[in-house]
């Protein structure tokens, strides 16, 4: 019998822990649409929240049963640290983007030399704005992938689920935070300052307004210093001769 009769006779393998994890996550997507069905325009953010827990649990149960993505795109660093400052052209792996540099240097490396082509980073957020509408159509789609799931499905089909359901996350965890009271678009979950005027009531703001009216005199308290700083700081007045 040939190699490739012998692997045709034993059939498929199914992954370890696939059927329970496969049984997990529709049970989990069948009780989530009962959840989204009870949604209505308007709802207070805390009715989001049910669902919002609801769509974790199952992306983390199709992460699983997906294979493992890098976020950085490096095959050596799958999970290291990201380059917040990486040039253009280059990859997001910090730990290569440090020896591009120091090669750089040293070796006269071109800023515009092209990474090696490098994976999808993470998994998508979709862009706002964030509405009831576009959270049941991700529902609406996760709904019409789930039948087609089973034990025998390729990976990516369990890729796309995974990545349909962080999208329909984002949307229900934004839509479960508190609307923005302050109206500050730079601190849009700020408390309110009560003593504010109307339309500045985010405190963050109303409190960097207050320091910049502060005249130059007025004292300010000092930061609490460690016991074990105190030697290291510097003198504030020199010490009297003699």
């Amino acid at each position: 019998m040939s190699p490739q009769e012998q692997q045709h006779s034993r059939g498929y393998s199914v992954p370890t822990g696939r059927p329970y994890a496969l049984k997990e996550l529709q049970a989990g997507l069948g009780a989530l649409g009962d959840q989204a069905r009870d949604l209505y325009d308007g709802a207070h953010p805390s009715e989001y929240e049910g669902v919002a827990d609801a769509l974790y649990a199952a992306f983390q149960t199709a992460a699983g049963l997906a294979p493992a993505k890098s976020y950085t795109g490096c095959t050596e660093h799958p999970n290291g640290a990201l380059d917040p400052e990486a040039p253009e052209g280059w990859g997001r792996c910090l730990l290569c983007n440090d020896r591009r540099r120091l090669g750089q240097r040293s070796q006269g490396v071109r800023a515009g030399t092209p990474a090696p082509e490098q994976r999808r980073l993470g998994y998508p957020v979709p862009p706002g704005p964030y509405t009831l509408a576009v959270l049941r159509r991700h529902l609406q789609g996760i709904e019409d992938s789930r039948f087609h799931l089973s034990i025998s499905s390729p990976d990516a089909e369990f890729v796309r689920i995974a990545d349909d359901l962080h999208r329909a996350f984002i949307v229900a965890r934004e839509l479960s935070r508190p609307r923005n009271a302050s109206g500050c678009a730079e601190h849009p979950g700020a408390p309110i300052d009560p003593d504010a005027p109307p339309g500045e009531a985010c405190i963050f703001c109303a409190g960097r307004r207050r320091r910049a009216q502060r005249s130059p005199q007025t004292p300010e308290m000092l930061p609490r210093i460690r016991r074990g700083e105190r030697r290291g700081l510097l003198r504030r007045f020199e010490r009297p001769p003699g």
